[in-house]
């Protein structure tokens, strides 16, 4: 499966793990600074996943941590510098291929597809889904606009995206099915299981299951 280039080119600039060790400044942390850095992005993780009506923000994200505005721009600069970590932090979390067991790779195109499925759903209900979700929408759903303002979370958004081309791509490993019709399920699967999963939110729908298993089959049936 052809990686997505714009992705591919985030990927590369999306800041490495070794970006925890440092200050906004480029100065090295020391144990304690490591330890306030570790417990706001904690706090920021909670306060993203925990939804409730009150906006979000780095002044509330200080406060709940017990910090200063102050820290958290030693910390990480700027709002934009807080969201990268947030998503760089999210994604230290998450399963990616080679990084510990995947899902088992037997079974029809089908089963495939629900195993596709499941893993996106399962996420969703995590924290760090919940919270990579609420991000996303306290960005705003025009892409230009968050890499105008939020560059480097834009840039580190993008090669989560990069993070689920991979994954499908190893989960339907050795499968003998049309590359494009692929690419038309991995560009839709994501956006279908975010709807079904809304519909759990907001208890529009109790038959959720079904429309899994439908949307396994539908997609199943496509790429055949």
């Amino acid at each position: 499966m052809t990686p997505d280039p714009q992705a591919a080119r985030a990927r590369a600039n999306w800041p490495v793990q070794d970006s925890a060790l440092l200050s906004a400044a480029g100065t090295k942390l020391n144990s304690r600074g490591r330890q306030t850095r570790a417990h706001l992005l904690e706090v920021a993780i909670e306060v993203l996943a925990g939804g409730g009506t009150e906006p979000i923000s780095a002044n509330r994200i200080a406060k709940q941590a017990g910090v200063s505005w102050g820290t958290v721009q030693h910390q990480f600069g700027d709002l934009d510098g807080l969201w990268v970590a947030v998503v760089t932090e999210i994604h230290t979390r998450s399963w990616t291929p080679g990084r510990g067991p995947g899902p088992d790779l037997t079974g029809s195109p089908e089963q495939r597809i629900e195993t596709a499925i499941d893993v996106v759903w399962n996420y969703l209900e995590t924290r760090e889904g919940r919270a990579l979700t609420a991000l996303r929408h306290w960005l705003g759903p025009r892409r230009a606009d968050v890499l105008a303002e939020y560059p480097r979370t834009a840039a580190a958004l993008a090669a989560r995206e990069q993070d689920w081309i991979e994954g499908f791509g190893y989960l339907m490993d050795g499968l003998d099915l049309d590359p494009d019709k692929l690419q038309d399920v991995r560009r839709l699967l994501p956006a279908a299981v975010r709807g079904l999963s809304g519909e759990q939110e907001f208890g529009f729908s109790t038959e959720l299951g079904v429309a899994r298993r439908t949307l396994a089959r539908a997609l199943a049936a496509y790429l055949s």
